[in-house]
């Protein structure tokens, strides 16, 4: 199993399959293991060479229990020192939730690595995190218990009891601090961009409006779904992704 060091940090990732790199990012309590069980590295392997990575706190990855371990800037440099690493200068990405702040906070910090930037579930207005505060605050049984809750039951057993099996400490400082508005300027983002989201999740409007101000995107709406339940349909979403894939060679 591939690690590397970023600041003391360990961070894990995988590769899998050939063609254009595309970096898969999970949502908070996930890990690599999400993009399998929902089905993602199934319908995307056949055409990408997929670098997926545990986010730190998360997986495999180191846990560190300080906030300050988890400013956006460290994360998004994790992801720029596994893709320095491995040689590569530009890579589609594509995140959900948690892992689509972090392309936010890429394609802020390094527009001129993406290909292409794909986002679902996530807005760069800003997001008070006291929710997830107060689920996280007294385990990951609880905290299990509301994600299962929030999805009306629709997500694995599997996917639960990885939630369970979660570092508490570790996820409780990813989630101490208010995620603030990131200002762009979002219509200088010059790749393709994708945006999703369920259209029972409570960001849609903001992603609605985000989808606005980049001038390269497409805004794909998951019917059914909550903001869990978009990720658990990649059926959904490959087809434009896809399409975006082809799109984007005329950006390179």
């Amino acid at each position: 199993m591939p690690y590397l060091v970023n600041h003391q940090v360990k961070i894990h990732f995988q590769q899998l399959g050939e063609g254009p790199p595309l970096v898969l990012q999970h949502g908070f309590s996930d890990s690599i293991s999400g993009w399998y069980e929902a089905g993602w590295v199934k319908r995307l392997g056949r055409h990408f060479r997929l670098i997926m990575i545990d986010a730190r706190g998360h997986g495999l990855s180191d846990k560190p229990h300080a906030p300050d371990a988890y400013d956006l800037s460290h994360r998004v440099d994790d992801v720029l020192t596994v893709i320095d690493t491995l040689g590569l200068e530009r890579v589609h990405f594509l995140g959900y939730s948690m892992g689509g702040w972090i392309g936010l906070g890429l394609a802020q910090a390094a527009p001129h690595r993406l290909l292409s930037l794909t986002l679902g579930g996530i807005h760069p207005y800003g997001q008070d995190m006291s929710p997830y505060r107060r689920g996280v605050a007294h385990g990951m049984d609880d905290w299990a218990k509301l994600v299962q809750q929030a999805a009306e039951g629709r997500i694995p057993a599997s996917t639960l009891q990885r939630i369970r099996a979660n570092d508490p400490q570790a996820l409780a400082a990813a989630v101490a601090r208010d995620r603030p508005a990131l200002k762009g300027p979002w219509n200088q983002l010059r790749c393709p961009c994708l945006l999703f989201a369920g259209t029972h999740d409570p960001l849609l409007p903001q992603v609605e409006r985000f989808s606005h101000e980049l001038p390269e995107a497409q805004l794909v709406r998951i019917e059914d779904a909550d903001h869990t339940q978009a990720f658990f349909k990649p059926a959904r979403l490959v087809p434009t992704l896809l399409e975006l894939l082809q799109l984007s060679k005329g950006h390179v």
